[in-house]
């Protein structure tokens, strides 16, 4: 049995790549994070003549079903050939569900193969304008205040010993929140960028220190999907 993790575009349709169209117009068994967020883009990717009826079968497996539905989906997958695994946007896995599929996949013996696709990462890292020899990937920062200051504590001891930027995914409402608490552990001049909406229509880059990125924030109502970039560190 052959799983293939497929990447997919983080904002802008035309950003899939033709292998990424082959396998997924191919696929007979796709497992997606939510089958509406896929059947939209396919609806799109048939509107510009790029794809035809998708005739595959769909499962969904997310955070909140993924122990429910994860056993009939092995079992399902077991019975195949091949299948495809894929999240609403981006690479599978990266901040997304999949993980816990393609860990047992390997338990199981599958061969497991990869489409790249666009990451936010490596994105907000190319438009950020900071140093992106080292960076360090946190993904999203925990909800509660306590453990949120305490990671970001960790990621100063980290980046003390070396420069690097800090790549976190965040939510635009919990920008009020996490911002200061950024400036108070990691220094209010430490230089930033926040990437809102990645190559979307309503991208908007942000740049400076952090300081001032907390200022642009109180002023504008920034909502949309955000990266924040911290360069931290010894300059040594």
């Amino acid at each position: 049995m052959k799983l293939t993790i497929v990447g997919l575009p983080i904002g802008n349709i035309e950003d899939i790549s033709l292998r990424a169209l082959r396998v997924l117009q191919e696929a007979k068994y796709l497992v997606c994070e939510d089958s509406r967020m896929f059947n939209n883009l396919w609806s799109k990717l048939i509107q510009l003549n790029l794809a035809t009826k998708f005739e595959g079968t769909i499962r969904f497996v997310n955070d909140f079903n993924e122990y429910k539905v994860l056993p009939r989906i092995l079992a399902e997958i077991c019975s195949l050939e091949s299948a495809v695994l894929v999240s609403d946007a981006g690479m599978p896995l990266i901040s997304d569900p999949g993980y816990k599929l393609v860990h047992r996949g390997i338990e199981l013996g599958w061969e497991i193969d990869v489409v790249p696709g666009p990451t936010a990462i490596s994105s907000a890292l190319a438009v950020s304008g900071l140093p992106t020899d080292r960076f360090l990937f946190i993904g999203f920062l925990p909800k509660k205040g306590g453990k949120r200051v305490s990671t970001l504590q960790i990621v100063k001891e980290v980046a003390d010993k070396s420069k690097l930027t800090v790549v976190i995914y965040e939510s635009s409402l919990r920008l009020i929140k996490v911002l200061p608490e950024m400036i108070e552990i990691l220094g209010p001049e430490a230089e930033a960028c926040l990437a809102v909406d990645l190559t979307k229509i309503s991208q908007k880059i942000f740049r400076g220190s952090l300081q001032s990125l907390n200022e642009e924030v109180l002023k504008k109502k920034i909502k949309g999907e955000v990266v924040i970039l911290v360069s931290v560190g010894s300059k040594d």
